[in-house]
């Protein structure tokens, strides 16, 4: 099976974009989209699985994060923008000839799939939405509601560090593993693909930092570049096939997920029971086959 590891001068300005394709066929490709911004595609790896059913996969780290790090210089505000990425696959597309792709998105994934195909970008056959928002207002309002059922002690740590601007402090980083623990990956060990991606994450942090303020949630006294976005109004511009997939203890509560399903005319959703924020980890085999079943309802569609 085919497997090349490459890198793209997709935005030249500021560097390489690494990317990594691997096998290839008649099937429509997919294309990866991670989370962040500025984490990394490792752990959405396993998807890389499909490429057994005749069809290319295409995972890349986006612009600034994972093995895509540029000069120390450009790691500041109003570099790292929602048009910058979007550019950058708009490219990535452009460089490897993708014409048609199937594009699978996780989190912000979901947020940056969206936005490529609202602004009319061509040949999108699909769309897999894991876990993401159609805008920054909902997602606040309920992770912030979220935070609030903490326990009592998680949450006064969180908000002793935030007020002393210690957001990132061992404290600060203790209280909120509670918060992943409970939102957005539920296990104890997690596998290799999340735990390597979380170290490539934890080497350098400084994209996510600059676009989220630092965490999940909005942090005291941080502005960051995602703030503001929203794309409801543009919902009903979306035309292609649709699976929404979310779990049941997400960061991306069935408020933020019922949005993008009644927006998406047509779109199928399942939310996961034992899952949050990363069913594609944390129940596998069901999202697998859940994918796995709408890529096949796409090729029978297109005959």
């Amino acid at each position: 099976m085919r497997e090349q590891e490459m890198r793209l001068s997709l935005i030249p300005e500021l560097g390489e974009t690494w990317c990594r394709v691997v096998g290839e066929g008649t099937r429509t490709p997919i294309v990866l989209l991670h989370g962040g911004p500025g984490y990394n595609s490792e752990y959405l790896r396993r998807f890389e699985n499909f490429a057994i059913t005749d069809r290319a996969v295409i995972r890349y780290d986006q612009i600034g994060s994972g093995r895509s790090i540029v000069a120390d210089e450009h790691y500041r505000p109003g570099v790292f923008t929602v048009e910058l990425f979007r550019r950058e696959l708009t490219r990535l597309r452009e460089e490897l000839g993708l014409d048609e792709v199937i594009l699978i998105g996780q989190s912000w994934g979901v947020m940056l799939a969206l936005e490529h195909a609202i602004e009319g970008a061509p040949g999108i056959r699909g769309m897999v939405l894991m876990s993401g928002p159609a805008s920054l207002e909902e997602w606040t309002a309920e992770t912030l509601r979220l935070r609030a059922e903490l326990p009592t002690d998680v949450r006064e740590t969180l908000a002793r560090e935030e007020a002393a601007g210690r957001v990132g402090s061992p404290a600060f980083k203790e209280a909120y593993a509670v918060w992943e623990r409970t939102h957005v990956l539920r296990m104890d060990e997690p596998p290799p693909w999340e735990a390597e991606g979380l170290e490539i994450f934890e080497r350098d942090m400084r994209v996510y930092n600059l676009t989220t303020g630092g965490a999940e949630f909005p942090t005291e006294g941080t502005a960051f570049e995602l703030d503001g976005w929203d794309i409801r109004p543009m919902l009903g511009n979306v035309s292609v096939p649709t699976l929404l997939l979310s779990g049941r203890y997400d960061e991306a509560t069935p408020a933020v997920m019922s949005t993008l399903h009644h927006g998406i005319s047509g779109s199928q959703w399942h939310i996961l029971e034992e899952s949050s924020h990363s069913c594609h980890t944390e129940e596998e085999s069901l999202t697998m086959l859940l994918v796995a079943d709408f890529l096949a309802r796409i090729e029978r569609e297109r005959r």
